[in-house]
């Protein structure tokens, strides 16, 4: 008998237990729909580039918010509620200081310009030039282009190393103050690589591709998290572009 009324008081413990339970989850579920849930329509949201002078932006746009939960989102004095960020230029930063509350289901937009008053012929914004090596810088041919180029000579690219070719490459130790020995050494032939690179360019012997600079622009709603949301995941906005402010 005392078995049974222990197995029927812990069946009626266990059913409270879950439904105490299952009154906090609503209430938690409850409250939860009473957050605001702050969000970038991106439809209606545009991040346009403008160009590369100092005196204008690199990027301006409007950016459209949306309250999509049940509760109002505060608003934020000090703090800004937007910000547009290009990474890859730490000095390029946009904030925006939204001075009205957010309603549940209200839309609001802002206009915002970034990049203005910034230099932007740094390596970040100015194209990327890849130098293909399609040469081999030991080979006897390449070092008589090389010599020609910086007024060495010989004229002709045979890929002999006769009499000529060794006389162009002495007179290049010479100016090099090495002692002339007629072959190039390692260091030696760098340094003609590198002494002929644009003339071995102008030639066409080094090709060159030239790519735009990649460019990544984020826009973040409450930035510094002061808003407590229902989801937080869904308040970013990416756009990539390629910037040439050569």
């Amino acid at each position: 008998m005392k078995l049974n009324l222990s197995i029927k008081s812990l069946a009626s413990f266990k059913t409270l237990a879950m439904a105490a339970g299952l009154a906090c989850l609503s209430a938690g579920a409850a409250h939860a729909k009473d957050l605001p849930n702050l969000f970038i329509i991106e439809e209606e949201s545009s991040i346009q580039f403008v160009g590369c002078e100092k005196k204008e932006p690199l990027f301006k746009g409007i950016i459209a918010v949306k309250n999509d939960g049940g509760g109002r989102a505060k608003r934020l004095v000090v703090t800004p509620l937007l910000a547009v960020y290009v990474p890859t230029a730490l000095d390029i930063k946009h904030e925006v200081r939204w001075l009205n509350s957010f309603a549940p289901g209200e839309i609001q937009t802002k206009d915002f310009v970034a990049g203005k008053g910034t230099v932007k012929r740094s390596r970040n914004f100015t194209p990327q030039v890849t130098r293909i090596k399609n040469f081999d810088a030991k080979s006897v041919k390449f070092q008589q282009k090389a010599l020609y180029v910086l007024g060495y000579g010989p004229k002709d690219f045979d890929g002999v190393k006769g009499p000529i070719t060794r006389g162009a490459i002495k007179k290049f130790q010479k100016d090099l103050g090495n002692k002339r020995t007629g072959t190039l050494s390692r260091v030696e032939t760098y340094t003609l690589v590198r002494r002929a690179s644009q003339g071995l360019i102008d030639e066409g012997i080094f090709k060159t591709e030239v790519k735009d600079n990649p460019v990544t622009v984020y826009a973040v709603v409450d930035p510094y998290n002061k808003i407590k949301e229902i989801d937080e995941t869904d308040n970013i906005m990416v756009r990539k572009f390629n910037i040439n402010c050569e």
